[in-house]
């Protein structure tokens, strides 16, 4: 398997050279799946070489607009282009509803024939927070990560542990710092994707690249960064860490399990 990132900016990213955090994976089959589909995805995907139809699923961790924001050209394009199949869609349950009656529906539901669903775009496949899904042959788990706390209640993202033969590959999409949560996860993986704030100081909605500086020595030399401001970046690899993702870096990850 690949995996390959469309972008590694955070969701204003405005770098000639860059797109937000979404990325490809491709299986041991050639199927493709998008890891979050983003506003800006149709151009990640055509500076990656790649097209709509080159991707066979979706997967969605969280509904950020630079994870969902281009969800609305995937769905149209997949129902309106001849001969493209229906993709699969993945997801946490909790997530499902207000994907279409929160964020798409308004623009999506007026078809030919009359009012549409989510599924006349995507074959959907609901998730519990803890689930699995198969893909290409290999297992993907469901990591559940708190992405913001609002007040009383909080959002909550899910990232994905990769089943390979050489071990778990951890992709932990929007999350802010929580060892406690998530030392179980960066212990098992032998390879971590893990978003990082580059900004100033921390804020409420990513680990902070200072924060993540803290973590054991043995857990960093595992660890990739991504989701990163525009402007120079802190040197990763003098901290310990595998550095930060380029755009269109391509990891290969070996066979599936």
């Amino acid at each position: 398997m690949r995996l390959q990132f469309l972008g590694t900016g955070a969701a204003f990213t405005l770098a000639d050279d860059n797109f937000q955090s979404n990325a490809v994976l491709e299986a041991d089959d050639g199927r493709r799946l998008l890891i979050d589909c983003g506003s800006d995805v149709r151009w990640a995907l055509k500076a990656a070489g790649l097209s709509r139809q080159d991707i066979d699923a979706v997967y969605i961790s969280h509904l950020h607009g630079d994870h969902i924001g281009g969800m609305e050209w995937f769905g149209f394009t997949s129902y309106f282009c001849p001969g493209t199949a229906r993709p699969d869609l993945f997801l946490c349950d909790a997530l499902a509803e207000p994907l279409w009656h929160s964020a798409l529906k308004a623009g999506m539901e007026a078809l030919d024939f009359g009012r549409a669903r989510l599924d006349h775009y995507f074959s959907v496949h609901p998730l519990p927070p803890d689930g699995r899904f198969r893909f290409g042959g290999a297992a993907l788990d469901l990591v559940p990560v708190l992405h913001i706390r609002a007040g009383d209640g909080e959002m909550w993202s899910y990232g994905l542990s990769i089943g390979t033969a050489a071990g778990p590959v951890l992709f932990t999409s929007d999350c802010l710092s929580q060892p406690e949560r998530l030392m179980p996860w960066y212990r098992a993986a032998r390879l971590i994707f893990h978003d990082c704030d580059t900004g100033p100081r921390p804020g409420g909605a990513h680990a902070h690249y200072s924060e993540l500086s803290t973590l054991p020595a043995d857990i960093k030399a595992r660890m990739w960064l991504y989701h990163h401001k525009d402007g120079p970046l802190p040197d990763a690899r003098a901290a310990g860490f595998l550095g930060f993702v380029r755009p269109r870096q391509t990891f290969d990850l070996g066979p599936a399990a």
